[in-house]
C-alpha cells in the first residue's frame, strides 16, 4: 500500500478535577512568573496567603473575576490575627488584574500565562500605561458602541477644510507633513497607524468614514486618486495611506523637485536682490528646504 497515513489530532478533555488542578498550577505560574512571588516560598507568601484566605484558588474561576475593592480587601493570617495585605502587594495584583483584562481586550480572548514574554510586557503596561486611579474594566464587557460614537459626533468637531489639497506630484513632501500634523491636531493619527489595535469597532468606523471623505475631497493628483477609488468599500485609511507614501514618497517628482530646490539653495544669494525679506527669514527659509530634502 503507497503513500503515508495521516494521523487525526486527539483532543484530550480535562475531567472537572484536573481542570481544577489545572487552573490552580495558572494561578501560581502567573503569580511567581508575572507578580514576582518567589517559587520556593511561595506557600508562605502573603500575597499567596491573602488570595487563599479569600477563597481565590484558580485563576480562571476566581482570580480574574476579582474587582479592585476585592483586591483592596485581601487580609492575611500573621501571629494568630488577621492583618491587611500590605500596599505594594495590593499594588502588584491591581496592576496584573488590570493588565489580563486589557490584553485580552485587544486579543478578544483570555491571556495565557504560560506566555514566555508575558512577564515583559506586564512590566511595560505598569510602568507606561496602568493607571491605578481608574476602575477595572472586566474584558468581556464590550465598550458601549453608541456611547463611544456619540462622544466622538459630540465632543469632536473635525474639519475636512484644515487639509491641504494634494495635486501635484512634487508637492507630496509638503502635504504629507501638513496632513500628518493635521491628524495629530485632531487625535486621528490611529487612523494611518496599521498596527492601532480596534477596541470600539462603531467609532473606529465613523471616524474612518470621515477620514476617506478627507481623502476624496483633497486628493487630486490623478494617481493617488486611483488609489483612495479603490478602497471606497472597505475606507482602510492605514492601507491607504500606506499605498499613498509608497508611491510618492521614492517618486521620480519628488526626487526632481528636492534635486530643482537644492540646486537653487546653492545658487541663492542675498546681495543679488532677489531676497526681499530679512535675513533671518532668508535663513530659515534655506533651512527649511535642507531639512526637506537632504
Amino acid at each position: 500500500m503507497s503513500g503515508t497515513t495521516g494521523t487525526t489530532p486527539t483532543v484530550v478533555t480535562l475531567t472537572p478535577a484536573e481542570e481544577k488542578a489545572a487552573d490552580k498550577a495558572r494561578l501560581l505560574t502567573a503569580l511567581v512568573n508575572v507578580c514576582g512571588v518567589p517559587c520556593v516560598h511561595w506557600k508562605t507568601h502573603p500575597i499567596a496567603l491573602a488570595l487563599k484566605c479569600d477563597g481565590v484558588t484558580q485563576f480562571n474561576s476566581d482570580f480574574i473575576h476579582m474587582t479592585a475593592a476585592d483586591i483592596d480587601g485581601l487580609q492575611y493570617e500573621k501571629g494568630g490575627a488577621l492583618i491587611p495585605l500590605e500596599l505594594n502587594f495590593k499594588m502588584i495584583l491591581r496592576a496584573f488584574l488590570a493588565f489580563y483584562h486589557h490584553e485580552s481586550h485587544k486579543k478578544r480572548g483570555g491571556v495565557n500565562v504560560l506566555e514566555p514574554t508575558l512577564p515583559v510586557r506586564f512590566k511595560v503596561f505598569r510602568n507606561s500605561e496602568c493607571d491605578p486611579t481608574k476602575e477595572i474594566t472586566p474584558w468581556g464587557v464590550a465598550i458601549s458602541h453608541s456611547k463611544g460614537l456619540a462622544d466622538w459626533n459630540k465632543l469632536v468637531k473635525p474639519s475636512a477644510r484644515d487639509f491641504k489639497p494634494y495635486r501635484e506630484a512634487n508637492n507630496w513632501t509638503d502635504c504629507k507633513e501638513v496632513f500628518t500634523i493635521t491628524l495629530e491636531a485632531q487625535n486621528l493619527t490611529h487612523l494611518i497607524d496599521p498596527n492601532y489595535v480596534v477596541t470600539d469597532v462603531g467609532l473606529h468606523k465613523a471616524q474612518q468614514s470621515y477620514l476617506y471623505k478627507v481623502f476624496r475631497d483633497t486628493v487630486m493628483h490623478h494617481e493617488a486618486k486611483a488609489i483612495v477609488k479603490s478602497h471606497s468599500k472597505t475606507k482602510d485609511t492605514a492601507l491607504i495611506w500606506k499605498l499613498l507614501c509608497k508611491t510618492y514618497d521614492k517618486s521620480m517628482s519628488t526626487s526632481l523637485n528636492g534635486d530643482a530646490i537644492l540646486g537653487w539653495l546653492t545658487g541663492a544669494r542675498l546681495d543679488d536682490a532677489k531676497w526681499n525679506q530679512s535675513q533671518g527669514e532668508h535663513i530659515t527659509f534655506c533651512e527649511d528646504r535642507v531639512n526637506k530634502f537632504n
